[in-house]
């Protein structure tokens, strides 16, 4: 609705447009017009100049008239225009049959098919209208607007009062739907605002609706008998935002009136109170600050707590929440670009933003680390610093264990070539105080080296030699199973990345197989990493520090062997035109086992787990979906082509006795059919985990379709949620009919079951409907 408000502004065109005329009193002493034409003629008699055939006025700015005829009647101070009426100054082009201006009562007039078209391509029609110069009132009939956004208004009547720079529109329908039509071929877009008279006041920059009625197609659905909001010339302005009405499962009904105040031009206070049908009532707020380098975020929120301590997990006391953000640029000193970045983060409550569903810029409701801490950072081209101090809380914690102190926490890094090698230095610099009285501070510097690579012609071998210089001091204070005091240790890392590809090509495919063999010694000794939950994947194969910590490298002599192969064929004349396979088998082999090396890894064995992967593409052709606006609607996605997707990751004991991870996706999409299965498997040494989930989407209709999920625990046999929906969605309005199951419990959150008709118009971020629960509980 706001977007069509700009509207408004184009009406005044008109109002210029016209007043070119006024200058015209006599012909023969005017000189901002040049009047040409096929045939020019003086009636006496009439007192009339004629032009006829292609009859043009261009004013001395380079303004154009053109018409089919231009009269001037000397008499009556009337200038006529006929047929094929049209002006032009550059930026907009007016239509019309015929223009009319009297000179004596200042009276200008555009009759029969209107049209006005801007320099955004907008476009607005009129059947008439008319200026009157004396009184600086416009009347306008039967407008239509298509706006470029897609968004479409009508009114019957339009009155402009350019005098007190007030608009007024009679019985005028307003909404971002395009061209959407019924089976009688009529115009009935799926949501518009109707309002009975709509003002708007440019002094006041305040647009007003009076008798407004929201309808989804023809159904009128809501009524307000006032609305007013600012004009689209303020960015800003305090008012009443639009109510919002939810049902929460864990809470109850509640309705949202948020209060926007415009406390300056660089700052603004949002405050949104809450009403519960059976809690206590809910306060929020949110304040923004813009400074010249930087800005400021605030969210806080306040609530007495539970009303009803009967329910299963609830507590008494109030609960809160303070949330704040400042980020912003600092003057240049080591680094070309430097920042700044400070963070408050406090929940009273762990699931307190969970039950209540809030969500903001700051953070979502799931969040479940908070963090508190001052950063400064800056950047080159090659080179990178920065350092932070913080607090960092784990929600999912009860007691004083949950923090986690960092002072300071940083790191540096420089990347140079030289010749036919690429260089990275690292520092990492770390000191924290963790689960109560623990003390660790830590200091990690790694020189890299990376040649390119080395092809020997003969046998087509690749070789890319890497090398890594690696030290780590820690200084331990009580942590669990380490060392107290100092630990100084230093590492070297050699390797040698080899690989012998064999490359077929045909007229419509390729195939790649690449065998290869990564050659890697450290020095140093292994210290524990038996309890990580490190989990061996393909790439880990090839990587100079397998277990991606740190404070736990790979030492020792191994080898990662393995292969890649990719296959891809382009299919011409078929409903599937490209296959891509590709294809990974790799395992780590040492010398004699290393116990301190993860076990979930398999890397603490003489010879690995054997990783993988495997993926299937099969694509086809686009589908014809027949649906307007496609690029608008997000659910398409799904269905715009016929195609079929595996992705399997999996870890296999090097006897291959058993499966001991697997994970599979397998999602396709064929004649609107889509559907995606996920299945997750850990066994033996990697866990005892086996769950499965469903999403099947199918397209029932134009811009309809259906949609099921589910996620189940195949080790328990329980099912963790259920969702089942109808859907619809087309540019401009998403709706639907839900019906779900959440099998989570923790503490104040409780299983639940919920039947929702939710309506979002796209314009607008919340949904409105009615909340269906009581009608299966």
């Amino acid at each position: 609705m706001i977007n069509f408000f700009s509207i408004i502004r184009k009406i005044f065109l008109i109002l210029f447009i016209f007043s070119i005329f006024i200058p015209i009193k006599k012909v023969q002493g005017n000189e901002l017009f040049e009047i040409k034409a096929k045939k020019i003629e003086y009636d006496d008699a009439k007192n009339l100049i004629k032009a006829d055939g292609n009859a043009n006025a261009i004013h001395s700015s380079g303004k154009k008239i053109y018409a089919d005829q231009i009269l001037y009647y000397r008499n009556k101070n009337l200038i006529i225009t006929k047929n094929n009426s049209k002006y032009i100054d550059g930026e907009n082009i007016l239509t019309a049959n015929t223009f009319t201006y009297n000179a004596n009562n200042k009276v200008i007039e555009a009759i029969g098919n209107v049209v006005l078209i801007d320099k955004e391509d907008n476009k607005f029609f009129f059947n008439s209208f008319k200026y009157n110069e004396n009184t600086q009132i416009g009347y306008g009939n039967e407008i239509e607007a298509n706006i470029s956004d897609g968004s479409f208004l009508s009114s019957k009547k339009i009155i402009i009062n350019k005098k007190n720079n007030i608009t007024n529109l009679n019985a005028a329908k307003f909404t971002t739907c395009s061209n959407v039509k019924n089976n009688k071929n009529e115009f009935c877009p799926s949501w518009s605002l109707n309002s009975k008279k709509i003002i708007h006041d440019k002094n006041k920059k305040r647009v007003t609706h009076k008798n407004a009625v929201l309808k989804l197609k023809k159904i009128p659905v809501f009524y307000s008998p006032y609305i007013s909001h600012p004009d689209p010339s303020v960015k800003r302005q305090s008012g009443f935002l639009p109510p919002v009405a939810k049902t929460l499962t864990n809470i109850g009904r509640t309705i949202q009136i948020p209060y926007f105040w415009a406390i300056n031009d660089d700052k603004d206070l949002t405050l949104t109170p809450t009403y519960y049908s059976d809690e206590y009532d809910f306060l929020r707020s949110s304040y923004r600050q813009a400074f010249k380098n930087g800005s400021l975020i605030i969210e806080n929120g306040y609530s007495k707590g539970y009303k009803n301590l009967n329910k299963t997990g609830r507590t008494k006391g109030s609960r809160n929440y303070l949330f704040a953000n400042y980020s912003g640029n600092i003057p240049s000193t080591l680094f070309n670009e430097n920042q700044i970045e400070f963070k408050l983060q406090r929940v009273s409550q762990q699931n307190f933003l969970r039950v209540n569903k809030i969500n903001t810029k700051l953070f979502k409701n799931d969040i479940r680390s908070l963090e508190n801490s001052f950063q400064i950072s800056g950047s080159d081209s090659n080179k990178r610093f920065s350092t932070k101090i913080g607090v960092f809380e784990n929600l999912d914690i009860s007691d004083n264990s949950k923090y986690t102190y960092y002072l300071p926490d940083g790191v540096f890094s420089l990347n140079k070539k030289f010749a036919n090698f690429n260089s990275n230095f690292n520092t990492l610099f770390q000191g924290k105080k963790f689960s109560k009285n623990q003390k660790q501070f830590k200091i990690r510097n790694n020189i890299s080296f990376d040649s390119k690579g080395i092809v020997f012609k003969n046998n087509g071998i690749s070789s890319v030699a890497k090398l890594s210089l690696y030290n780590n001091n820690i200084y331990n204070d009580d942590v669990s199973n380490q060392k107290d005091n100092t630990n100084i240790d230093n590492y070297f890392t050699f390797a040698l990345d080899n690989t012998l590809p064999f490359v077929k090509f045909s007229k419509n495919s390729y195939q790649i197989l690449t065998p290869r063999i990564f050659l890697k010694y450290t020095s140093g000794k292994m210290l524990n990493a038996y309890d990580s939950e490190k989990l061996l994947n393909f790439s880990d194969v090839f990587s100079m520090n397998r277990t991606n910590n740190l404070d736990t490298p790979e030492v020792g002599a191994s080898i990662g062997h393995g292969f890649d192969y990719t296959f891809n064929k382009n299919k011409k004349n078929s409903n599937f035109t490209k296959i891509t396979t590709s294809l990974g088998l790799g395992q780590v082999l040492r010398k004699d086992r290393e116990k301190l090396m993860p076990n979930k890894s398999s890397l603490n064995n003489s010879s690995s787990d054997i990783v993988g992967y495997f993926k299937y593409s099969l694509n086809g052709d686009e589908v014809d979906l027949n649906i307007r606006n496609e690029d608008k609607i997000s659910f398409l996605s799904n269905f715009k082509n016929n195609n079929l997707t595996i992705n399997h990751n999996f870890n296999i004991e090097n006897d291959f006795s058993e499966m001991v991870s697997n994970n599979t996706i397998l999602s396709g999409s064929y004649n609107k059919f889509y559907t995606a299965l996920k299945f997750e498997e850990k066994n033996n040494h990697v866990g005892s985990e086996k769950s499965g989930s469903i999403n099947i989407k199918k397209l029932i209709g134009d811009n309809y379709y259906f949609n099921f999920e589910s996620k189940r625990n195949l080790k328990t046999n329980n099912s963790e949620y259920l969702k089942f929906g109808i859907n619809f969605e087309n540019d401009c309005i998403l709706s639907s009919l839900t019906l779900s199951r959440d099998f989570y419990f923790d503490k104040d959150i409780t299983s639940s079951k919920t039947l929702v008709f939710g309506i979002t118009i796209k314009p607008f971020s919340d949904n409105f409907g009615p909340d269906l629960t009581d009608l299966i509980n």
